[in-house]
């Protein structure tokens, strides 16, 4: 009963913020400009939908959606039990105009999934491989959610599921996933912030840092302990119910201490390789230089 009181009081509050966000983006409302007459198209595991003059566009995400789930269920060793609804659309615009997720959806936004309905909203940004990683990661999140919560908030609430993921956990997740481990982008970012001395322990990796630092943790633990273990700790998870205890059953190691192996092999790793790299100031002439020009200042 404690538990379930519980879960409705975490329901309201986030009732209440999605409320008080409505009230924050006064001014910013989602204006529907373009009559869409929708369609869908099925496959063994997705109902794609899209609308007028997508019809290829909505091919190509089936094909990459089932591709992806394929990963998906290999890689973590689970079966979806439901369907997911994919709603794809041509544009940004078209995608800020969507009934599905009540928040304005900015710029930096290229895609989103929904717990109620477990759906999939993916725009297509003008880019095919942006396309397919964006379905590939909003995936995993439609596959955590099946797994962990059935797949609909409704579940959740029928059987006291009070299990809790973590952002740098589910993004990170995501992120290592869809990009089949470390890209380049994801290199980069890292390097700089143990040079730069601002990358975080794991637990505390937020924002868009929950991004890269999970990606490169999961990386780590699929590196040091194979790649199969990312799918036993899913599981672990699943069945235990707890995130940190599914840790302690896969690793035999708490989030804390594997965080810690974590951030010791990226300063070996990076500042290795940062010995036998040169500052840019050491071989390059800057051409502008923003403490003299008060460009700065103006802003």
């Amino acid at each position: 009963m404690k538990t379930r009181l519980i879960i409705i009081l975490s329901l309201l509050i986030s009732l209440l913020a999605i409320t008080d966000s409505a009230y924050s983006q006064f001014g910013k409302n989602k204006v529907q400009y373009k009559v869409f007459k929708w369609k869908f198209l099925q496959t063994p595991h997705f109902d794609v939908y899209f609308y007028q003059g997508e019809e290829s566009l909505a091919q190509f995400a089936a094909v990459v959606a089932e591709s992806s789930l394929a990963s998906l269920s290999r890689n973590l060793q689970y079966n979806i039990s439901n369907r997911i609804p994919l709603v794809i659309f041509q544009s940004h615009n078209d995608f800020q105009q969507n009934n599905i997720i009540d928040q304005y959806m900015p710029e930096g936004v290229g895609g989103v999934t929904e717990l109620f309905k477990n759906r999939v909203l993916v725009p297509f940004e003008g880019k095919f491989e942006m396309f397919r990683h964006v379905i590939h990661h909003e995936l995993l999140h439609a596959f955590m959610n099946d797994m962990f919560y059935g797949g609909s908030i409704q579940n959740i609430i029928s059987k006291n599921i009070t299990l809790s993921i973590p952002n740098w956990f589910s993004e990170g997740m995501a992120e290592y996933q869809s990009l089949n481990g470390i890209d380049k982008a994801e290199d980069m970012y890292i390097r700089d912030a143990i040079i730069n001395n601002y990358l975080p322990p794991i637990e505390y990796a937020d924002g868009y840092m929950a991004y890269r630092a999970g990606q490169s943790f999961f990386a780590y633990l699929a590196d040091f302990y194979g790649d199969f273990k990312l799918g036993e700790l899913m599981n672990n998870i699943k069945s235990r119910g707890n995130v940190e205890a599914g840790f302690k059953e896969t690793f035999k190691l708490n989030i804390e201490e594997l965080s810690e192996r974590w951030l010791k092999e990226m300063n070996r790793i990076y500042w290795s390789d940062s010995k036998t790299r040169e500052e840019i100031t050491d071989f390059s002439k800057n051409l502008t230089d923003h403490t003299k020009s008060g460009f700065l200042k103006n802003q």
